[in-house]
């Protein structure tokens, strides 16, 4: 009894233990890059920068989260366009009216976090609005997913029903034998 029981259990805890798909796995160090670039007068050419997420060297999965920060002229503006979205799958239409938005802003600086909700290709893009030319700055982090630890809840949890039922049997008074 106790061999079929320690089977279910270590069976059912190995089958918990199942590896995220993601950019790079949990406990994984952090991916980071940099750079900056100059946006064109609105009038003018080179008015917005539009890419991949992984053409800068950071390879989005799903559940990382990606630490951003940017700023337009140090902060001082005037404000531009920013978003982070994606196009449909194998599709060639970049515009933006064939596009899934996930981050929107218009600001002349952003901090912030984006949890990846799934498999991308992602992209940035940022758009010049304004009559004067911007240098912009920017900064990404990948985080990995965090390590999921339902492993660590769930099989104490069935070790401590396996022992409240085989403890009972252990205790019953063994019969006389005639």
């Amino acid at each position: 009894m106790r061999r079929p029981a320690l089977a279910l259990v270590l069976g059912l805890a190995f089958s918990l233990v199942v590896p995220i798909a993601s950019a790079h796995a949990p406990g994984s160090p952090p991916i980071t890059a940099s750079g900056s670039f100059v946006l064109g007068k609105a009038t003018g050419s080179n008015s917005s920068f539009h890419a991949y997420i992984s053409t800068l060297g950071i390879p989005p999965g799903a559940g990382d989260t990606l630490r951003f920060s940017w700023s337009a002229n140090s902060g001082t503006g005037p404000p531009i366009n920013f978003n982070i979205h994606s196009h449909p799958a194998n599709s060639t239409n970049t515009s933006l009216k064939y596009s899934t938005t996930y981050y929107n802003a218009v600001a002349d600086r952003v901090d912030d976090v984006w949890v990846v909700t799934g498999s991308g290709p992602y992209m940035v893009f940022w758009d010049n609005p304004n009559n004067v030319s911007e240098q912009v700055s920017y900064s990404f982090v990948l985080l990995p997913p965090s390590p999921d630890l339902t492993v660590f809840v769930v099989f104490p949890v069935i070790l401590a029903v396996v022992v409240l039922l085989l403890w009972p049997a252990r205790r019953r008074p063994k019969r006389p034998s005639s």
